[in-house]
């Protein structure tokens, strides 16, 4: 996977590590395997810059840093993106350039580009989302998405909807926007839905019951972490497999 950085201003993709940018609580980073996997798929990406949105209701206004004036947003490009861009693409490219920001006609959603472009491997797509196990922002939701980047290139962006009316909701540059995971590009096509299987407790097998006492034992009668620790060493195993 690469990341191409598209405006200047845009931080670095950060790996992350599983901390949480060190918010993490410290039991969770001592005991907590599922979490921390979770936390440490894929990379952060951070805005290109410090902006503000708020949704007055009927219309989105912006603001950029904190001394800039509101406006109506409709679609934004960076000058000094653009600039740079026309001066780096090859001939017939000039007027290829995403917007940094972009109303949809639902009014209250919006596009935000991160100041990237994505070249996946080959056999890869990636998962675009926002930061996992981060405290969410009250004053909008993130949609996900899977792109098959092995052979689409794009700006990389990610779509949210406001959700509070008349209130600045603030995107600074040091906190992600989104977070991007590599998945295997085998999960894309579109497949049957199937049905779980779901049975009933009163009719569940004898080695349900037993994988059930063998997982009870270690969360409430083992020594705190005991699923870390054997979950750590089956992970050395995935290693050497693969």
């Amino acid at each position: 996977m690469k990341f191409v950085r598209m405006v200047k201003s845009a931080p670095d993709v950060v790996k992350a590590d599983g901390t949480n940018l060190g918010m993490m609580p410290a039991r969770a980073m001592k005991y907590c395997e599922p979490l921390l996997t979770a936390s440490r798929q894929g990379y952060y990406v951070y805005p290109p810059v410090d902006f503000y949105l708020m949704w007055t209701g009927s219309e989105v206004l912006y603001r950029l840093g904190a001394d800039g004036e509101w406006t109506l947003l409709d679609r934004l490009y960076l000058t000094d993106f653009v600039e740079d861009y026309q001066s780096s693409c090859p001939e017939g490219l000039e007027d290829y350039y995403p917007p940094f920001l972009d109303v949809f006609p639902e009014g209250d959603i919006v596009q935000i580009g991160a100041g990237y472009s994505l070249i996946g491997d080959e056999g890869q797509c990636h998962w675009v989302r926002g930061p996992i196990n981060l405290p969410s922002n009250a004053g909008y939701d993130c949609f996900e998405a899977m792109i098959d980047s092995s052979w689409f290139c794009s700006p990389l962006f990610i779509n949210i909807k406001l959700r509070k009316q008349d209130v600045p909701i603030s995107f600074p540059r040091h906190r992600p926007l989104l977070q991007v995971v590599q998945l295997p590009n085998t999960i894309l096509p579109k497949t049957p839905i199937v049905q779980p299987e779901i049975t009933e407790m009163d009719s569940s097998s004898q080695e349900f019951w037993q994988a059930w006492a063998r997982s009870y034992d270690k969360r409430n009668g083992g020594r705190s972490g005991s699923y870390a620790s054997e979950q750590r060493r089956i992970n050395t195993q995935y290693a050497v497999a693969d």
